[in-house]
């Protein structure tokens, strides 16, 4: 009878701690699955802003500036990665193309008014102290006006920022994750021990895995729903899916493992 009653304590107890070890790992994948998600949305984001950012350079009428000339010198600005030169006709027609109702406001004056003007792309590095790239370009003869977003070029730096940082806490966590593996593993000391409680054990990593899955499933719920209100959605890549699931499956597995340990 005593050995019946220890059996059912054990299994009782097993039961317990299945359900907290699927409840930890469930908690850590679900917020992991929503740093994945959160680092594909600003990443599209930056890349999205970058495209986008241009700082145009309008073009003196006096003096007759040779648009090759001052394109060459805008070039070899420390932090320039491109600059394109637009003509006012060029400038003329994209407005067309873009408001086709303001040209005729802008055409009433029976001319062209629109200047000519130099579009430049920066580098990443360059964005972040634009003033060390616009107070040269003002010393370029022919420089008549330089337009640009500062906000913008902040918003694309702290957006790019975000998606670093969330990509080393992810990597610090995984590391950690892996250094207690290591830890438990040298615990054991042989290869022979480490086998056996990997098929005892088992049950334990399959625990996990289930959890890392529903935390996949239902991050994935949540977001669905209002995944049409912006084109900028992005998922993440599956293959970081799978490495959420996998993760769980091992977290669950250390847990039990450095929980016996430590008993």
């Amino acid at each position: 009878m005593e050995n019946t009653q220890y059996r059912g304590e054990d299994r009782t107890t097993d039961r317990k701690g299945y359900r907290v070890v699927f409840l930890i790992v469930f908690a850590g994948a679900l917020m992991a699955e929503a740093l994945l998600f959160m680092r594909a949305q600003v990443r599209e984001i930056a890349l999205i802003l970058k495209e986008d950012f241009r700082i145009v350079i309008v073009k003196s009428e006096k003096g007759k500036p040779a648009p090759a000339a001052m394109e060459e010198a805008l070039r070899a600005l420390a932090g320039t990665k491109d600059v394109v030169f637009i003509s006012k006709a060029d400038r003329l027609k994209k407005l067309k193309e873009e408001d086709p109702e303001l040209v005729g406001t802008v055409m009433s004056l029976g001319v062209n008014p629109m200047p000519d003007t130099f579009e430049a792309e920066l580098e990443e590095d360059a964005l972040g102290n634009l003033n060390a790239w616009v107070g040269p370009a003002w010393k370029v003869p022919g420089v008549a006006d330089i337009k640009y977003k500062p906000l913008e070029a902040y918003a694309i730096l702290h957006a790019l920022f975000y998606g670093h940082y969330i990509s080393v806490a992810l990597a610090l966590a995984f590391f950690s994750l892996a250094l207690m593996a290591l830890m438990t593993l040298v615990y054991r000391n042989s290869p022979a021990n480490f086998m056996e409680s990997v098929k005892k054990d088992r049950n334990w990593f399959f625990t996990g895995l289930g959890a890392g899955a529903i935390a996949v499933a239902l991050s994935y719920a949540l977001v669905y729903p209002v995944k049409d209100l912006s084109p900028l959605w992005l998922w993440p890549d599956p293959s970081t899916q799978a490495a959420i699931i996998a993760a769980g499956g091992f977290s669950a597995w250390v847990i039990f493992q450095w929980k016996n340990t430590h008993n």
